[in-house]
Order: structure tokens, then sequence, then C-alpha cells
């Protein structure tokens, strides 16, 4: 529902970060890694965010990179894993950390964030470990860097939302839109950049 929001930090707890969005006041759920990142109360600040319902619950939680988001999302997909654990497992493991604990089957390495016992750590190998190919831990993070370094960076993220919102995941437009970056013009259109994605997809 909301791919990110931007706007100005208000507010911030070690569990929350509020953010002003032209007099709107959102409440978002960080990680222990995202609290470090905060800019100064009263800067601009943009979150990746993730709208999560359970049950009789509704709540958005923000990442300060798209990689972040998307493995939050796939983490919530683990049996017995909920958003709070998710939120532990970003917060203490960094992606390519993360990536590698999976990948080499490293329980003890899982087990050293709160809340994770062996048959949690077990359960994230198991269900995980096919799915990594999936996750495009380096180039993902890697274009994030990209595009937060890059002068059209509005146009590049309204770009990749314009493909979420048309129902492609993160990772295939995020793909799409870099192919184009590198066949179009500096001074390409918004139009244009999401025609050309949509040709790349």
């Amino acid at each position: 529902m909301y791919a990110y929001i931007k706007g100005i930090l208000v507010h911030s707890t070690p569990l929350q970060a509020t953010i002003d969005v032209k007099g709107v006041g959102y409440c978002i759920y960080i990680s222990s890694s995202g609290l470090g990142q905060l800019p100064q109360i009263g800067e601009p600040l943009q979150l990746y965010t993730s709208f999560v319902v359970r049950e009789f619950v509704q709540a958005l939680y923000g990442f300060i990179t798209m990689e972040e988001r998307d493995i939050f999302e796939c983490l919530l997909n683990v049996t017995g894993v909920g958003p709070k654990l998710a939120l532990s497992l970003i917060g203490h493991l960094p992606p390519s950390h993360l990536h590698a604990a999976i990948a080499q089957e490293d329980i003890m390495k899982l087990c050293k964030v709160p809340g994770v016992g062996k048959k949690t750590a077990e359960r994230l190998i198991i269900e995980l470990r096919d799915k990594l190919s999936s996750w495009s831990v380096s180039s993902v993070s890697d274009f994030s860097i990209q595009i937060n370094k890059d002068p059209r960076l509005q146009c590049i993220q309204d770009a990749i939302l314009a493909l979420v919102n048309l129902g492609y995941n993160q990772s295939t437009a995020q793909k799409a839109v870099k192919q184009s970056l590198k066949e179009l013009p500096e001074n390409a259109e918004l139009s244009t950049l999401i025609t050309a994605s949509l040709q790349n997809i």
C-alpha cells in the first residue's frame, strides 16, 4: 500500500519514528539499526515501508533501504515469524550477514538475535535457503546507494513506485529502472523512464 513515506521527523523512540507529511503524522515501527540512522528531529526523513495487517492490528514498519524492507517481508513468510521478530532480525544482522548465516546454515549466529531460538533458526534456514537467490543482496544494496547519490533521486523513486503500483515486485522494478537509467539521457522525464522500464521487464 505504501512504498515509502517521506516527510519531517517529529518524534522518535527506540521502537518508533513519527513522520509528519503535510500535516499528517505517520507512526512507523523501526529496527534498532534504523534508529541509529535517523536524522535529527525536524529534519527530512524517508523510510521504505511495509504495511502489515494482523487480526485487528494494522501497522507500518519502516526501513532506511528498500533492501531491508524486502527482506523483512520475506521473513514474514517464515512459519512462526511475526513483524516483531522479523524487525529484530533486521536490526541485529545486516542483510549481507543474514544472507550468509542462512546460506551457511549458521544456527549459532541466528540464535544470537533476541527472540530467535534453535527451532526458529532451523525454520529460517529450511524455509529461506532456496529463496536466497531472489534477495539479490549486493545488487539491491549497491543500487540503493547509487540512487541516494543520484540527482534524479525523486524521479527514480517515483518510477520504481509506479512499477510497484502496477503489480511488479520491488526487485523487478529496481532492475528495470536501473537498466533504463543506463539507456536514457540524464534529463529523461519520469514518463519516459517508466515507459522504458516497462519495456525492460
